[in-house]
């Protein structure tokens, strides 16, 4: 997906996360920004998606004992499982959603 250069990174990943799920590697290299940047935008992100949308952190997930870090509210990936202490995590995945019952301003519904 290609994202125009007139766009801030944040106006950029707002527009990444609308169109599907995505993972903190895939950001990076879709915006071709180091992961340690773009964990600052989706932390920001996080706490404020504008009005009329909804962050949504898909959890990690331990690969080996099925683990879900469902309580976890940081946008940072966990290092290892509770359970089982494996580090083989799956790692969490980042989107934006429409809230029902609102409208995103316009220029935030402009963006491509």
């Amino acid at each position: 997906m290609s994202v125009a250069q007139t766009q801030t990174i944040r106006q950029a990943l707002k527009t990444l996360l609308l169109s599907q799920d995505r993972s903190l590697r895939e950001l990076s290299q879709l915006l071709s920004r180091p992961e340690k940047e773009i964990l600052v935008h989706l932390e920001h992100l996080a706490k404020h998606p504008g009005p009329g949308y909804r962050f949504v952190l898909i959890p990690a997930r331990c690969r080996r004992c099925g683990f879900v870090f469902s309580q976890r509210v940081r946008v940072t990936a966990p290092s290892r499982c509770p359970r089982c202490r494996q580090t083989d995590l799956a790692r969490p995945r980042y989107a934006l959603e429409l809230q029902q019952g609102r409208t995103p301003k316009k220029q935030d519904a402009d963006a491509p």
